[in-house]
């Protein structure tokens, strides 16, 4: 497990981010029935972003992804659009990671 998604376990247990009851198998695929936190299905970077905006406090991931959307063309940088809707408690389509 990196570094990040430790960070992204911690974060998720956090009371501003529980209280949107979100079920853990939205975010991680489980390794049994006792360990929910195994193998990451979203983009852990989005992810951070997301879970730092809830909990005010600083993305390290932001930039990052601003950076390559931006360098795509797209509209609105995407580190962006996930604080604005983790602002907004909204849960935006995270971008699925295949391994």
């Amino acid at each position: 497990m990196t570094a990040l998604e430790q960070k992204l376990t911690e974060w998720f247990q956090h009371p501003a981010v529980q209280c949107h009851s979100w079920d853990v198998s939205l975010f991680w695929v489980a390794i049994d029935g006792r360990h929910p936190f195994g193998r990451m299905k979203v983009d852990a970077r989005e992810l951070e972003v997301l879970f730092a905006a809830l909990l005010d406090v600083p993305s390290e991931c932001a930039a990052e992804l601003n950076a390559e959307s931006l360098a795509r063309g797209d509209y609105m940088p995407r580190g962006d659009f996930l604080a604005a809707n983790a602002r907004r408690h909204e849960l935006p389509l995270l971008t699925r990671v295949y391994a």
